[in-house]
Order: C-alpha cells, then sequence, then structure tokens
C-alpha cells in the first residue's frame, strides 16, 4: 500500500523535485542523489498532508534542504567540476536562456523556478525557503536583472 503511495507521488512530482535539484546543485549526478534521498525520506515518514499542493511543497522543501547540503560538502567544495549544461535533460524553447539561469547562484535560480516554472508565489516560495516575502521578491529582481545582463551580451 506504501508502495502504491510512493510510486504515484514519484509519477506525479518526481520531475519536479529532479529540477529543482538539479537548479540547486548545478549537475544531474548530484540532483539525482537527492531525488533518491527525498523519496526515501518520503517513504520513511509517517506523515499525511492536507492537499497535493501541500504534499508538492513538501517535497521541494526536502529538495532543496537536501540539495544544499550536498553543496555545502566537503566533498563538493574541493572538486573540479565539469562544465555540464545543467538545463540539458529538460530541453526548453530558448538556450540563451538556459545559459543565462545557468550563470545564476543556486538561491537566485531556485525562486526563478519555482516562480516561472512552476508557478508559486512570491509568498508561497518564501515559505518554502524560510525567508521574507520581500527577500524572494528582491531575489528573483536581482536575477532577472542579472539575466537581462547576460541575454543583452
Amino acid at each position: 500500500m506504501r508502495e502504491n503511495f510512493l510510486k504515484e507521488v514519484m509519477d506525479k512530482f518526481g520531475d519536479t523535485v529532479l529540477r529543482v535539484a538539479v537548479s540547486v546543485c548545478g549537475n544531474l549526478s548530484d540532483a539525482e542523489d537527492v531525488f533518491s534521498d527525498v523519496f526515501f525520506t518520503l517513504w520513511r515518514i509517517n506523515k499525511s498532508f492536507s492537499s497535493a499542493e501541500h504534499l508538492k511543497a513538501y517535497l521541494i522543501r526536502i529538495a532543496i534542504n537536501k540539495a544544499k547540503n550536498i553543496k555545502k560538502s566537503a566533498y563538493n567544495r574541493h572538486r573540479a567540476t565539469l562544465h555540464e549544461n545543467i538545463f540539458t535533460e529538460f530541453p526548453e524553447k530558448n538556450l540563451d536562456v538556459q545559459n543565462a539561469l545557468e550563470k545564476l547562484k543556486p538561491r537566485e535560480r531556485s525562486v526563478i523556478y519555482l516562480h516561472y516554472y512552476e508557478g508559486y508565489s512570491y509568498a508561497e516560495i518564501a515559505k518554502m525557503l524560510s525567508i521574507r516575502e520581500a527577500s524572494a521578491r528582491s531575489i528573483a529582481l536581482r536575477a532577472r536583472e542579472e539575466m537581462r545582463e547576460v541575454l543583452s551580451e
């Protein structure tokens, strides 16, 4: 029974969790580890959710936290990485926009992704990221300005 629930949740929200993880981690390999950890955590806990949106927000929050932990790890701080297009697995219409997104800091990418790709309001994003709504708005503003500069080059 629990396995069926987990499979349904993975089918419904798996892509979102993976995309959020990629946007924070910066590479698909670490994002796949985050993906596994998120759904293992969900399987392990016995928590009820008031709605599908509540469950989705919970999964995104776990993914962001686990991705941040991976980024902070000593291993990741001291390894050299190959440049890779972090959005290759998720083709979008405009390659220039993808390149501009890659140049953003992980927190900025998260806010932009959650707002423009997932459709969350700044209040919802602020709650997920444990920041004030004004901070979410200013992060998005700063990210848009940086993207505008990159796109105008």
